[in-house]
């Protein structure tokens, strides 16, 4: 018998999630995401809350901050949940109206085919690592929380993927998203839903976005209201489970009116619909929030953003380019030089973001 020091241990579990330990370690984004989708298989359906705690608890003692480390597992098991290998979802109660607390649940094996080819890997496996074959399993490129096969000569990977008994899902339904507007007609049907709403008073744990504040700090625009007056996308709590998203209108800091968000029944979160919004708000008050560009390396740019947007944006940009960690943004994609124009056409017209020039 022979004790194991903390990097020896951290190899052994990289390596029984598939990965190459030679390359990565447990703070890697691969590590972290493979992580999640064991604990997932076992877990769900349970809430995120629950997930995370216990993917942190057995890395205790292996990782210098702990603190850290759980912030990136939140932000990988969110980047996750709009990718597709979970899904979040609510039920209401017919009696009383009240929604439950969202829970994940995992999605089962399924795969997206790009017209390339190449096959986007989603869900999760609920008894085994992957349902996959070692043969495919050795070809699997993980890149951050994506998993990609591309297809050798003459193979019919789709095929191969089906006969496993994965769930081939069409790109345009996988993808679907928004159709274009202009933010303020968005901004306008969400409003008319807002202006129904029954006049709210007091409501607990009440945080709002500030739209005054700079759209380059994303986590310093949160705030407590105060003498605020105006509509905010915000936060409440609620006694189980996680913060709910909202759009309220204020009148010196305190609430007239509520509606929950998503404002109608949807597919996508209230977290989508929220971030959206705020897009909206910040494009019409002439202070839209930004992207920058940078060249990247092989023929391609970098896509920076500073603030979340909504998961089928997310899935776009993982379908044809690849998520990279880098400093300075919330978020960054690498996209071929091939796909780039289309790309800052999306964000500029269904995202209604403008580019960061440099001074």
């Amino acid at each position: 018998m022979r004790r194991l020091s903390g990097p020896e241990v951290q190899a052994q579990k990289v390596a029984e999630l598939g990965l190459d330990p030679a390359a990565l370690d447990m703070m890697s984004v691969e590590a972290i995401a493979g992580a999640l989708r064991r604990a997932a298989g076992f877990l769900c359906p349970c809430t995120a809350a629950t997930l995370v705690r216990n993917v942190v608890a057995p890395l205790r003692g292996l990782v210098n901050d702990i603190n850290e480390v759980k912030e990136q597992i939140d932000e990988t098991l969110e980047a996750m949940v709009a990718h597709g290998d979970l899904c979040e979802l609510r039920k209401c109660d017919e009696a009383t109206g009240l929604m439950s607390p969202a829970l994940l649940y995992a999605t089962p094996p399924a795969f997206v085919v790009r017209e390339s080819g190449m096959a986007l890997l989603l869900g999760i496996s609920s008894d085994q690592l992957s349902p996959l074959p070692d043969d495919l399993e050795a070809r699997i490129e993980y890149i951050a929380y994506v998993r990609k096969l591309v297809p050798l000569a003459n193979e019919d990977l789709a095929a191969d993927l089906q006969q496993l008994g994965l769930v081939e899902l069409t790109y345009d339904a996988w993808l679907h998203y928004s159709e274009d507007q202009t933010a303020a007609q968005f901004k306008s049907e969400i409003d008319r839903v807002l202006e129904a709403q029954t006049p709210s008073r007091e409501i607990p744990g009440l945080v709002i976005l500030d739209s005054t504040r700079p759209t380059r700090y994303y986590r310093g625009r949160w705030t407590e209201p105060k003498s605020h007056t105006g509509r905010f996308v915000a936060r409440r709590s609620q006694a189980y489970g996680a913060d709910l998203w909202c759009y309220v209108q204020l009148k010196d800091g305190q609430p007239e009116i509520m509606l929950d968000l998503p404002s109608k029944p949807s597919r996508w979160r209230g977290c989508d619909e929220a971030w959206h919004l705020q897009l909206a708000i910040d494009a019409i008050r002439g202070e839209p929030q930004r992207y920058r560009l940078l060249t990247g390396p092989a023929g391609s740019r970098v896509l920076q953003l500073f603030s979340p947007v909504p998961m089928w944006a997310r899935r776009r940009w993982n379908a044809i380019g690849e998520p990279v960690p880098i400093t300075g943004c919330l978020f960054a994609y690498r996209i071929s030089e091939e796909e780039f124009a289309q790309e800052v056409k999306f964000a500029r017209d269904t995202l209604w973001l403008e580019e960061v020039v440099a001074t």
